[in-house]
């Protein structure tokens, strides 16, 4: 006898709404290739929907079937996107190929105990390469910049702390920031 798996009591079934099902797993590809996430609007031109609003409502679906498992499906600063379920981001990290190179980390570990400081002064201390490490770091959320004058200044942000699980009032000294590389 071949058993089906148990939906949930008044979500459709792929049976009932293939076109939805279709879509569910067009937005499931969509974001699993966007670590950084998508905002709703970007999310339903990819995928060919004109409304934004059957695109959140399948978001919001999606977000109720994956809250039990080991990646939840989150809204994050008005993106949506894939997250290792809290309890199994240590596991994850021991798994996972490291995200930066080691001198990317060393220039990012730079600017989280500086604080604040300007890209010139990055740049002095680690090289002209540390430019395209900025753009790297920004691009992956771990650093932001204002204007200060002709330079940027530079500064770790929310995402940076808490993915190296450091308080923001935490004094960071060099010896403390070394271990970065394995938590990366």
């Amino acid at each position: 006898m071949k058993q089906e798996f148990p939906f949930k009591k008044g979500l459709p079934t792929p049976k009932q709404n293939p076109k939805m099902e279709d879509l569910k797993k067009k937005i499931e590809a969509v974001l699993f290739c966007v670590p950084e996430g998508m905002h709703v609007k970007t999310l339903s031109r990819k995928i060919g929907v004109g409304s934004i609003g059957q695109v959140k409502k399948i978001l919001e679906k999606m977000q109720e079937e994956f809250f039990n498992r080991g990646i939840n499906l989150v809204e994050e600063n008005k993106k949506w996107k894939f997250k290792v379920r809290g309890e199994y981001s240590d596991l994850v990290k021991e798994a996972a190929i490291p995200e930066m190179n080691k001198a990317v980390l060393q220039t990012l570990a730079y600017i989280a105990w500086k604080k604040e400081i300007t890209q010139n002064e990055v740049a002095k201390f680690r090289s002209n390469k540390a430019y395209n490490h900025i753009k790297k770091l920004k691009k992956r959320g771990f650093v932001e910049s204002k204007k200060k004058g002709k330079t940027e200044l530079v500064f770790p942000t929310k995402k940076f702390y808490e993915y190296f699980k450091i308080s923001q009032d935490q004094e960071l000294t060099p010896e403390a920031l070394e271990g970065l590389e394995n938590k990366a």
